[in-house]
């Protein structure tokens, strides 16, 4: 028998049940917890809302809810357009509630050839006594898009409709039947 033998199998032993002893217990030393979050959604109707104007465009469509609108609007060459009153921004709440202009798209995209033959699309909030609130103007540079800054927050009083005017105007040797689609978020405080 082999003295050397003894002790090394014990002291494998030991350090196995060491280790072992050791990784039990920084697992369970781990302490996990949850907490929980149960939301209820309620449907309610957008306090602020589209309404059509009285120069409300031919062609154009207001969307279900009134909570979206497509403007089917003209621009002349080397004339400026304007639709004094084609749409509303109403507030059917019985507080004030705040509202932005924030551009998410358009198209033709900058730098291809159609953009050049626009001059401006300009939106402008008029509050109910026909002052000025905010622009909102799309210009052109040769075939480049500058697209407007998001609007400061603007308030809309309980119960009150408000103005957005419109101008276009396209560049005097504009192509007939270019199309410039744009999307505009009316951004709401609530």
């Amino acid at each position: 028998m082999d003295i050397r033998k003894i002790p090394f199998r014990k002291e494998m032993k030991l350090v196995t049940l060491l280790l072992t002893s050791l990784l039990i217990a920084s697992a369970s030393a781990a302490v996990y917890y949850s907490i929980t979050m149960q939301p209820a959604v309620t449907i309610s109707g957008a306090a602020i809302s589209f309404a059509e104007g009285s120069d409300w465009p031919s062609g154009s469509t207001l969307g279900t809810n009134a909570t979206w609108v497509s403007l089917a609007l003209k621009a002349y060459p080397n004339a400026t357009l304007t639709y004094d009153e084609p749409l509303n921004v109403s507030n059917t709440d019985s507080v004030d509630h705040t509202f932005r202009l924030r551009h998410v798209s358009i198209t033709p995209a900058s730098g291809l050839a159609s953009v050049s033959n626009f001059t401006f699309i300009n939106f402008v909030v008029l509050n109910t006594a026909g002052a000025f609130q905010a622009s909102f103007n799309y210009t052109t540079s040769v075939d480049t898009w500058t697209t407007p800054s998001t609007t400061s927050y603007l308030t809309l009083p309980a119960t009150k409709q408000w103005i957005i005017y419109v101008e276009t105007k396209a560049e005097a040797g504009a192509s007939d039947a270019i199309v410039a689609h744009i999307q505009i978020a009316v951004d709401v405080e609530e």
